[in-house]
């Protein structure tokens, strides 16, 4: 190994974009990369990192970026922490635009949430803000173009609710202008019964900010904001 070069590529390692007139986004490094170069050897290695600067154009293929610098405090923060703990692509994507564009920290979610909601309760304590009441899943594809689009796709949430007596009940979602976009159920509700595993698709929905409610007898048992 005498004379051979290793290069270390610490986590929150920030890659900015030099693509002139192409305004692509900044790429954050999340997982420590060494690379180990032999002597008078020239290699190409691939990186992965994230996204970082969400009102911006996703990279394309060959698109020039500088060496970069370290990012702010809170999104090296956030790099250590995803460089000590296995999670998905999709959800590690949401983490950082929680934090680098102050996306909604319901976005971080998986299938399997177990191992999300412990980096949904980081980053909320790393934005300064309590925990979202919902999880809201996302994914994010990137048009040939460069555009990048999320998209709605399961809704969840546990809900506590008071119930006098046995009634028949609905449960719905209204937008901003209250009106109903969909109905969940409409089922008889006991009085000892009183929690809902809310879990439905949302993937009709357009973005914006919404309302859940359960009510009985036209009487509101929950009703709750969240953004989509």
């Amino acid at each position: 190994m005498k004379d051979s070069l290793l290069i270390t590529i610490p986590a929150g390692w920030r890659f900015n974009s030099n693509a002139g007139k192409n305004d692509y986004q900044d790429i954050l490094l999340v997982h420590e990369e060494i690379l180990v170069l032999k002597p008078k050897q020239t290699k190409v290695f691939d990186i992965k990192g994230y996204c970082c600067e969400a009102t911006k154009a996703g990279p394309r293929q060959g698109a020039p970026y500088t060496i970069g610098k370290m990012a702010d405090s809170s999104l090296v923060l956030l790099a250590r922490y995803l460089n000590t703990h296995k999670i998905d692509s999709n959800t590690e994507q949401y983490s950082v635009w929680a934090i680098s564009d102050g996306k909604e920290t319901a976005n971080i979610t998986a299938n399997n949430d177990s191992i999300a909601s412990l980096l949904r309760t980081f980053v909320a304590k790393v934005k300064g803000e309590p925990l979202p009441w919902y999880t809201l899943l996302k994914r994010a594809k990137v048009t040939n173009s460069g555009e990048v689009h999320d998209h709605p796709v399961k809704f969840k949430a546990d809900i506590t609710y008071v119930i006098p007596e046995t009634c028949y009940s609905y449960c719905y979602i209204v937008d901003v202008k209250g009106n109903k976009v969909s109905e969940i159920f409409g089922r008889w509700l006991q009085p000892d019964k009183t929690d809902y595993a809310a879990n439905f698709n949302v993937a009709g929905l357009a973005k914006g900010e919404y309302k859940l409610i359960l009510e009985g007898k036209n009487v509101p048992l929950f009703e709750k904001t969240f953004k989509i």
